[in-house]
């Protein structure tokens, strides 16, 4: 029985004597095995200082074995002789639950069949290595064809290859927290990327989108794990209403496509801080912009245009059945799918627009555009051309007569 983990061997004599020697854990393999020609059970740790090993007798020889931790891979084995504490920490707790059973039968004399003990050998470097949590690969001859990515993997990135698609063998990788796919051929985002629970960085840079990959936007597990997503440097037109559903999203980077216009909806993303969208083709942002509260933006180089306090009508219609059940659907967020309606009906509960009162509306609304200055959502702004200006034009809707008539009053009473 083996067992790969952080090992720190205290001596208690050192305690009683109040004082300590100083150490720190080390990574090392623990093996329990029978020694010849005693034939007694011993339990040996090797590390890379001491590949041939410590070892210590089991049998009549443990005081105690502390388990509260194990749960988070630690647990502490108390010899009498030496008078050590083996402190145990950073183990798989799988492995780590089998071993201390092993350990316990041993103590209470059971006879063990002969294969769950290990030979009490010297161990190789490689055994005893932390498993390999990082992995960059800059060329496309340093990728890995005929080996697979090491499980442990929490931080993969993968530039200059000429990746076409994701590889599947990235899916399987549970603990991913960081992926980096920049400067390759990509173009679509496949499904199996919603098997990366833990994913809360994607790095998409310089690929060849042309649309926004909904896919992401999709999957329930990154809806609650993603906090960063770039996706600068591709040709990408337009944001969809379906990013908002990326609740976790902290950082939104896309410069240097030729997106027109961002999603009405965008403020629903309470937790975003930071948003760059430089380089590209915004004319107005949505008045739902406005209602986020961020710590810096970049809008340089867009085509904003400079426009007067204006409304499209000067009254609104009565909405219709179908914009009355929509405006329902909408205002109590009632799951609905292609499965469930029509994709006609699904595009339109998509096009809600948000009233600056908080209600949603659809055709039955009038549009307003005004001059904002992005001083209004965070302190850290980038001017959005070379004259240093830092207002921009913010277009929204207004659903009812009374919040017309609120905004031709003061356009700049903005209401929930």
């Amino acid at each position: 029985m083996r067992l790969t983990c952080d090992v720190e061997v205290l001596d208690r004599m050192l305690a009683t004597a109040n004082l300590r020697k100083a150490s720190k854990p080390v990574r090392a393999q623990m093996a329990i095995g029978r020694s010849s020609p005693s034939n007694n059970v011993y339990m040996m740790i090797c590390t890379t200082k001491d590949k041939s090993g410590t070892k210590y007798q089991v049998q009549n020889n443990l005081d105690r074995v502390f388990t509260k931790f194990v749960a988070e891979g630690k647990a502490t084995i108390r010899l009498k002789n030496p008078e050590k504490d083996i402190c145990i920490s950073k183990a798989d707790v799988i492995q780590l639950k089998s071993f201390l059973n092993v350990l316990r039968q041993v103590v209470q004399g059971k006879t063990l069949d002969k294969t769950v003990f290990s030979v009490l050998a010297p161990v190789t470097t490689k055994k005893i290595e932390r498993p390999k949590t990082v992995m960059v690969i800059t060329t496309k001859k340093n990728y890995p064809l005929t080996t697979n990515f090491p499980s442990t993997l929490e931080t993969l990135q993968v530039n200059d290859c000429n990746m076409r698609r994701i590889d599947s063998r990235i899916f399987q990788l549970r603990n991913l927290v960081s992926l980096d796919l920049s400067d390759n051929s990509l173009n679509d985002v496949l499904d199996g990327i919603g098997s990366l629970q833990m994913l809360a960085e994607l790095i998409l840079k310089n690929n060849k989108f042309q649309k926004f990959p909904v896919t992401i936007c999709k999957l329930k597990t990154l809806q609650k794990s993603l906090s960063l997503l770039d996706l600068s440097d591709n040709q990408i037109r337009q944001l969809p209403v379906q990013i908002c559903e990326l609740t976790n999203l902290m950082t939104l980077k896309a410069d240097n496509n030729v997106i027109e216009q961002i999603p009405p909806t965008i403020g629903r993303l309470q937790n975003l801080k930071s948003v760059s969208l430089a380089g590209n083709k915004l004319t107005v942002l949505p008045a739902g912009f406005m209602r986020l509260r961020l710590e810096n933006v970049d809008l340089y180089g867009n085509s904003f245009i400079i426009t007067e306090n204006e409304t499209t009508a000067d009254s609104v219609d009565v909405p219709t059945l179908l914009e009355c059940a929509a405006r329902y659907v909408r205002k109590y967020r009632l799951p609905y799918s292609e499965e469930d309606l029509h994709p006609h009906l699904c595009r339109y509960l998509d096009s809600a627009r948000v009233c600056w009162c908080g209600s949603f509306c659809f055709q039955g609304s009038v549009g307003y555009t005004r001059m904002v200055d992005l001083r209004a959502v965070t302190s850290a702004i980038t001017a959005v051309d070379t004259t240093g200006r830092t207002a921009v034009p913010v277009q929204g809707y207004l659903c009812s007569p009374q919040c017309l008539n609120k905004f031709k009053t003061d356009p700049n009473a903005y209401w929930k």
